[in-house]
């Protein structure tokens, strides 16, 4: 303790230094360079019901060296750190100090073969577990990533460009002794080439990662995804007559997961064939085709892509897809465009084959309307299907619209669809959404409002609705006042991953109803920030999410509420700052109280031109 108060006091002493001014500009050799930051030093307090009390005299800041060697063309570099960085001191976001470094390089940015690396890492910071359409649960913990960029472009050979990406992190949730981690690698080399008329390309990547989910999410300490996958294809494209074109690829894709002991790999050959002509302006004819030799992996592989892992869906039983398309549009004017198109779609799946006959048309029009713009569209399909002979009809329609009303400035949308195709001819989709904003300006009197919001769900499947909605509003006075405040809910169904719940990437009855969550709940939020007298910042900011997550293993209610405010002053390059913030989250499942963390910080920085 005595040699704390020691190391207090000389920097308290030590502060008055922080007023004089510094020199600025070097060069070594031929390096040219330049660095500045911000030094701090001040009182912390840090307390809560989980965390020790802990009181003391801190160092911190933030510091940026950039520069270049020779020339910007030939190498350029940059670093930034920060240490001790927090909501209450910075505007770094986190309830703890927070420290790190990013770095970053350029080379031969002015020749034909560049390349770049970047480097980051950070210690204890604050993180998110993502809630589709709420506010995120709180994390913290540490993370670091690495990656390297180089390409060749020459004239007349091909070019070449690959990429090599790497990362991890490791984080706890606040309210919970439950962690979590993160950790992925990938490759990706491409190339493209032109000869004979036609543009070549090919590529390849390849990848992998670990993730373990949070039981207060997944139900179990033993949730751990680890994913493997690959991909190769080559793809070419080529002019026709008729201002036409024609294009084709194959493409195949792999994949390996483990997930609960349970093995799935596979791999998707992709075959996809397209050509279009114009035989006038105001004529376009286009035809296609896909084939898919996996269908079933496709839906698995959508899956991982999610950060998920299925269960219980054999990759390895036979499937297969195939889609024909033509497209016959017609534009009259500039501003109106019709089409017509006929499909043919044909599945093998789950030991079954199913057809759909699809044909129907669309137009999209715009217009000036009352000194405004408004473009919409509406689409109608008729489908037909071999397996029952039912028959189903499509709709489709958008809409927006802005303006400048009386002052106000306008701007809303619609959208809207009923028996909307998806991956699986078997299921259809139907969805609404909308969004609207007022906003106006009187001097330096603004205001502000806006609300949007949306559904999706199967056609025929109970159940599996996503729903959100969402409410703003504004008001400020130049820059004496800013008040903002916002209101959100949303329920549905999710997959739970690594890095948070994210939306069910394919119709849900294809997937175990073990590996779907349920959510649900609302939040909002306030804040105020103000600049009564120049180089003074006053603001604080208030935010309640209040949420409900499922599975088959864990039901739990949640909250979460945070405060924050700060106060900076600034004195030619001095700031004296004194800051608040306030945590409380808890989760009903993990048995315990809320944990509530509280930290304050009131010291002085100084900006530095170091040179």
């Amino acid at each position: 303790m005595a040699v704390s108060w020691r190391v207090a006091w000389l920097l308290q002493a030590g502060l008055p230094l922080l007023a004089w001014p510094v020199a600025a500009q070097v060069r070594f050799g031929e390096v040219s360079s330049n660095a500045n930051g911000t030094i701090s030093s001040g009182y912390t307090a840090t307390y809560g019901n989980e965390t020790p009390s802990d009181h003391s005299w801190t160092a911190g800041g933030v510091g940026t060296f950039s520069g270049s060697f020779y020339n910007p063309s030939f190498l350029s570099f940059n670093a930034s750190v920060y240490l001790n960085q927090s909501r209450a001191n910075s505007d770094f976001q986190s309830i703890s100090n927070a420290s790190g470094v990013n770095l970053s390089t350029n080379i031969f940015s002015g020749s034909k073969f560049p390349g770049n690396l970047t480097f980051s890492k950070a210690y204890n910071s604050e993180g998110n577990y993502a809630v589709p359409g709420l506010a995120n649960f709180v994390t913290h913990g540490n993370s670091d990533t690495f990656g390297v960029n180089w390409s060749e472009n020459l004239p007349n050979a091909p070019s070449f460009s690959a990429g090599f990406q790497m990362g991890d992190s490791d984080y706890s949730v606040y309210g919970t002794s439950d962690e979590g981690s993160n950790l992925f690698h990938s490759l990706n080399l491409h190339s493209a080439y032109k000869l004979a008329g036609f543009n070549l390309g090919a590529y390849y990547s390849t990848g992998g990662a670990q993730s373990a989910i949070p039981e207060v999410v997944a139900g179990t300490s033993a949730t751990r995804i680890d994913s493997g996958n690959s991909a190769e294809g080559f793809n070419a494209s080529t002019r026709l007559p008729l201002q036409g074109s024609f294009s084709f690829g194959v493409n195949r894709s792999g994949w390996n997961t483990d997930y609960l002991g349970f093995d799935s790999n596979g791999t998707i050959d992709l075959y996809n064939v397209n050509a279009a002509v114009h035989p006038t302006g105001k004529v376009a004819v286009t035809a296609s085709m896909n084939y898919s030799d996996n269908l079933a992996g496709q839906l698995i592989q959508s899956v991982i892509a999610a950060g998920g892992a299925v269960q219980g869906l054999n990759a390895n039983q036979s499937s297969n897809s195939l889609d024909l398309l033509g497209v016959a549009s017609y534009s009259p004017e500039t501003n109106l465009q019709a089409s017509t198109f006929v499909e043919r779609r044909t599945q093998y799946f789950l030991g079954e084959m199913y057809g759909v006959n699809s044909f129907g048309g669309s137009a999209t029009y715009a217009h000036a309307l009352l000194e405004g713009t408004i473009n919409g569209a509406v689409s109608v399909t008729a489908n037909t299907s071999d397996n029952d002979g039912g028959d189903t009809l499509g709709f489709s329609a958008t809409e927006n619209y802005s303006n400048l009303l009386l002052g106000w400035h306008v701007a809303e949308s619609f959208g809207y669809a009923q028996n909307a195709q998806t991956l699986l001819v078997t299921y259809m989709n139907s969805f609404c959404n909308y969004s609207g904003s007022l906003r106006r300006n009187w001097g330096q009197f603004n205001v502000s409002m806006g609300a949007g919001g949306g559904r999706t769900a199967l056609t025929q499947q109970a159940g599996t609705a996503n729903s959100s909605q969402s409410y703003n509003a504004s008001m400020g006075f130049g820059p004496m006042l800013t008040a903002t405040g916002s209101y959100s809910k949303s329920d549905g169904q999710a997959l739970a991953t690594g890095a948070g719940l994210v939306p069910v990437p394919v119709p849900s009855p294809t997937l175990p109803s073990n590996l779907i969550s349920l959510f649900g709940g609302d939040s909002y939020s306030f804040s105020l920030a103000s600049t009564p007298v120049k180089h003074l910042i006053l603001s604080a900011s208030y935010a309640r999410a209040i949420s409900n997550t499922s599975t088959d293993l864990i039901r739990s209610a949640n909250q979460n509420n945070q405060f924050n405010s700060i106060v900076q002053y600034q004195y030619r390059k001095l700031d004296f700052t004194s800051g608040y913030a306030r945590l409380e989250q808890g989760f009903s499942a993990s048995g315990t109280a809320p944990e509530a963390i509280s930290t304050y910080y009131m010291g002085v920085s100084r900006w530095f031109n170091f040179f």
